[in-house]
């Protein structure tokens, strides 16, 4: 059983908000557009319990109740179904949480009519029985408790279940201790293998040690650690990067053990405290367990876009009227798109929001514009927008980027250097047959983007950044000069001067440093670049 749609009202951080999803889902979005609070809405809903912060409704607003209705799909063929799905094999359930009071569950029906949902089919299917949630602030000692919700209790029970069965345990707690311990062994073996081949550590113990069997509180054990170093350390004394190591023999231990169809598992940041190489690691173990449970993951991580299919990302972004909106991935460009982009997905997708993107050349830009547009009483964080440093003027890889984010119904525009209006004619043509999505394609009319920039803060950054024997001034440089006639001079000038002559260089402190010298000086901006950022406001605001 999986979810395929979830709609959200009123919660926290989200008005209304409408999600698809699927088998593996990865959230990815700036801070603050509500991606931890879609995690928490899903965790409300089936944890069931009542809201009793005014923190968890929408500016605090508890006049309005909180809704979430989730759609199911994949549906076991089981009589509890029978009278609630659909047509397309579907359950739509809606929890609406007045302030203070227990829910209000009820099926929606296909005719929009609502019925009541009994409480064994509740229990059985809609609540924290099928779902896990695992925040950022991972709380180890938790998870790893014998508790009903905990992860590591609902991998286990089965497992310890199925032992007192075969042993048709009518014993003494003495026995029933025995019994428990030796179904343990096998599980803990092979956390214990995990752990060891990821830290790359054989003298790693995993011990489940003091074990308790209580007829009334149920079973408990503490879970310790030991290695070369320490001995019998308990997990939540771990450091962070073991802790999520542990995580991740988990999530390895559950994809071994095939715990089921129908759990649904969500994690906030998994590749919080990771290094990149156990990233790739916990990724490929999250794949496994979606072949048979339905994962949801929120990450700001490139490793996870990078290597993921471009159907499971949905960029979260706040629009600018304040509501938080999903793109999702137009499948019908998959095929277009398997091709080299030119450029990591991960540049086009994690640079910003979803509002729309300025494709631009260079690192001049990429660092720069930002500030400019302060400059120009804009943010690039309120307004959603991302800049895409192309590393170049390649037309195809422009063409690709601008593809990949139609495929996310993110529009563009670009800007390239005076001397690629050839280029600009293509795209333009380009975007009147196929992507709609390039709004707009600008040329630079004096050059490159650092002819925008008084030839004073030119020779200011060289002498701040790039430590030349000798003092620059601006007579050294030529003032006639424009466009790549101009870069090259500015080489030849720190060549002479002992300063190097790797103009990428100095253009990344041109971006970094020579705005920010603009911006604090009180330089004015060229108004042909504050129109390209009015430009890209209008098309925000225009959504």
């Amino acid at each position: 059983m999986d979810i395929c749609h979830v709609r959200i009202e009123n919660f926290r951080a989200l008005q209304i908000v409408e999600i698809p999803l699927n088998k593996f889902s990865i959230l990815i979005g700036e801070n603050d557009v509500g991606k931890t609070s879609f995690l928490y809405a899903l965790d409300t809903f089936f944890s069931n319990k009542k809201i009793s912060e005014k923190e968890n409704y929408f500016k605090n607003d508890i006049s309005k109740p909180v809704v979430i209705t989730l759609s199911f799909d994949n549906l076991p063929e089981i009589d509890d179904f029978k009278k609630i799905v659909g047509k397309d094999r579907r359950v739509v359930v809606k929890k609406s949480f007045e302030f203070d009071k227990s829910p209000i569950v009820k099926v929606v029906l296909e005719d929009e009519s609502e019925v009541d949902i009994s409480k064994d089919v509740l229990k059985n299917w809609f609540s924290s029985d099928s779902f896990h949630f695992i925040p950022v602030r991972r709380d180890l000692a938790v998870q790893f408790s014998m508790n009903k919700t905990a992860l590591l209790g609902k991998t286990l029970r089965a497992k310890m279940k199925t032992a007192l069965g075969e042993e048709k345990a009518n014993k003494s707690i003495q026995e029933l201790t025995k019994i428990l311990t030796k179904a343990l062994d096998e599980p803990k073996k092979i956390l214990q293998n995990f752990l060891q081949e990821q830290l790359h550590n054989d003298t790693v113990k995993l011990g489940f040690e003091e074990l308790q069997v209580d007829p009334i509180e149920g079973v408990s054990f503490k879970v310790k650690l030991s290695d070369d170093r320490v001995d019998d350390v308990l997990i939540e004394n771990r450091g962070a990067g073991t802790q999520n190591n542990l995580i991740i023999a988990l999530f390895r231990l559950i994809a071994d053990m095939h715990i089921g169809d129908y759990f649904i598992f969500a994690m906030e940041e998994p590749e919080n405290s990771l290094h990149p190489k156990a990233q790739r690691q916990l990724l490929s173990v999250l794949y496994d367990i979606s072949r048979e449970s339905q994962v949801i993951v929120t990450t700001h991580s490139p490793v996870f876009i990078e290597r993921s299919k471009f159907e499971n990302n949905i960029i979260l972004t706040r629009t600018s009227k304040g509501n938080t909106v999903a793109k999702t991935f137009n499948s019908s460009l998959l095929s277009a798109l398997r091709t080299d982009l030119g450029i990591r997905p991960s540049d086009a997708l994690l640079k910003g929001g979803g509002n729309c993107a300025i494709v631009v050349e260079g690192n001049t830009e990429e660092d720069g514009f930002p500030i400019f547009m302060e400059m120009s009483g804009m943010s690039e964080f309120r307004l959603g927008i991302s800049i895409i440093n192309m590393r170049g003027s390649d037309k195809d890889r422009i063409e690709n980027t601008a593809r990949l984010l139609y495929a996310y119904d993110i529009p563009c525009v670009i800007v390239l250097d005076a001397d690629k209006e050839s280029i600009v004619v293509d795209l333009e043509r380009i975007s009147k047959a196929s992507l709609p999505n390039i709004k707009k394609v600008f040329c630079l009319k004096k050059g490159t983007i650092e002819d925008y920039y008084p030839l004073e803060i030119v020779a200011d950054v060289i002498n701040q950044e790039l430590n030349p024997t000798k003092k620059i001034v601006v007579a050294n440089f030529d003032s006639t000069k424009h466009g790549r006639d101009k870069i090259s001079d500015f080489k030849k000038v720190m060549y002479e001067h002992g300063a190097g002559e790797s103009t990428g260089i100095l253009k990344r402190s041109l971006g970094l440093l020579g705005t920010k010298m603009m911006r604090d000086r009180g330089v004015a901006i060229d108004p042909e670049l504050v129109n390209i950022f009015k430009e890209v406001k209008n098309i925000v605001e225009s959504q």
